[in-house]
């Protein structure tokens, strides 16, 4: 591999970390905080997540007239901003939280859609070695997104405890039952939450200096001696390449994934924590173990793809993560193992889901032969997932979350969604399913 281009995939698996420390509070504390804040937004979060989506897959179809560096510059920036605008002291602006929320979301969206693409440019031709560079930026990512996660719950009941002059114990007890805290403790307890945000913001600006080093050309993102397309012409594009069998059955797939997710995902320590009443420190090691098992899955991913194929695989851990997502809805009836069994159930349902993280990228590239049409591949893709997950955000917020046993149902919906995604999935992209000792051709 040319040395210029393992660099430049290294500084973006930097930056995505960093992105990710963003994105592991976004989803823990930023949405606990919007929750009581605006109930509006936390409750259609994910309807929040797909506007973002439609965002980023604009933004996406500028690559190959842009690259991909100036890009990643606005992720950093846009994020880092959102954060410092939600932690203003005082009534917060509606319309404001509305915007720093869709900002903060297409900040790590983009970085994220980036990833398929920009690692296929850079491992184009490296065959077996292709789904290491994928591996390695998904499970680096997530230990990422395990430490923002563990830290933003930690940090959120330590600075709780500082400004409430209580014990860190008092203070851990206290966000079991956030509800019937006296007015003095729940101030104190919003103002650790804005303390731990603008943290967060102030270490996401960080992210854009491993940007700022990457040395990018044109041959990166663009066919050597070939003009730019025009936004028309992509639109028509948009169409040919939605005329490939494979590209339609996985669009369905991952809509209906995206779909599924949005029904709980962005609730997991909501649903811990007002749930269950599992205090907010714990439910967030809770839900950040379970992305320790992320980063231990994936070291299988590579030895998983080579048994099952990348098709078998992702069929194999959509299905088998199930049975996990169940447990987790019904924690209570654990009673006293409880928090031991529905933190197995995390961890065990995080590390399926997410071991194949790397072999769907993949997949998503090799149903679209042509470098170029890729980006706008990726387009298509989360234009498509950007639409579900509003209706999924519209869904749970005006019907499904009304209620507070609505967090439970979810999970049973979610089901649903993942089992008729692994049949589209096998069905229509089984012959992608070659072994990689096979010579699959991508």
């Amino acid at each position: 591999m040319e040395k210029r281009k393992k660099r430049n995939i290294i500084l973006f698996i930097i930056s995505y970390v960093i992105n990710n420390l963003a994105s592991g509070v976004l989803y823990d504390t930023y949405v606990n905080y919007l929750q009581d804040v605006s109930p509006q937004i936390a409750t259609s979060f994910w309807a929040f997540y797909g506007y973002a989506t439609f965002v980023a897959a604009l933004f996406l179809l500028a690559v190959p007239k842009i690259g991909y560096k100036k890009l990643l510059m606005f992720c950093s920036l846009g994020t880092a901003a959102a954060f410092f605008c939600v932690v203003q002291n005082g009534a917060v602006s509606q319309t404001l939280l509305y915007l720093a929320t869709v900002l903060a979301l297409t900040g790590v969206q983009l970085h994220f859609v980036m990833l398929a693409p920009y690692v296929a440019a850079y491992t184009k031709g490296m065959g077996e070695k292709e789904i290491y560079w994928y591996t390695r930026t998904y499970y680096m990512g997530y230990i990422g997104y395990f430490a923002a996660t563990y830290l933003g719950g930690y940090f959120v009941v330590r600075a709780f405890s500082v400004i409430a002059h209580i014990s860190y114990g008092a203070a851990q007890e206290a966000t079991r039952y956030i509800t019937k805290m006296s007015a003095p403790m729940y101030q104190s307890y919003m103002s650790a939450n804005r303390v731990v945000l603008l943290a967060v913001g102030i270490i996401t600006l960080a992210s854009i200096i491993p940007v700022l080093l990457i040395k990018e050309e044109k041959s990166d993102y663009q066919k050597e001696n070939k003009e730019v397309i025009p936004f028309k012409e992509k639109l028509q594009l948009s169409g040919k390449v939605l005329l490939n069998r494979g590209a339609r059955f996985y669009l369905l797939y991952w809509m209906l994934i995206s779909f599924g997710m949005g029904l709980f995902t962005p609730y997991y320590t909501v649903f811990l924590n007002r749930n269950l009443h599992i205090d907010k420190a714990t439910s967030s090691l809770m839900v950040s173990i379970s992305y320790i098992a992320i980063v231990v899955f994936m070291f299988f991913t590579p030895r998983a793809v080579k048994k099952f194929g990348k098709v078998g695989t992702i069929v194999f851990t959509v299905i088998g993560c199930i049975p996990f997502m169940l447990m987790i809805a019904n924690g209570q009836s654990f009673g006293s193992l409880m928090v031991p069994i529905v933190g197995f159930a995390l961890f065990m349902r995080a590390g399926l889901a997410n071991l194949s993280s790397p072999a769907d990228s993949a997949v998503s590239m090799d149903v679209i032969h042509d470098t170029e049409l890729r980006p706008i591949y990726t387009a298509i893709v989360n234009f498509a997932s950007g639409i579900v997950s509003i209706l999924s955000g519209l869904f749970t917020g005006n019907f499904l979350f009304t209620e507070q046993s609505g967090y439970q149902t979810a999970y049973y919906y979610a089901a649903v969604c993942y089992v008729l995604a692994a049949v589209v999935l096998w069905i229509g992209l089984r012959k992608f399913n070659k072994h990689e000792s096979e010579g699959e051709e991508v």
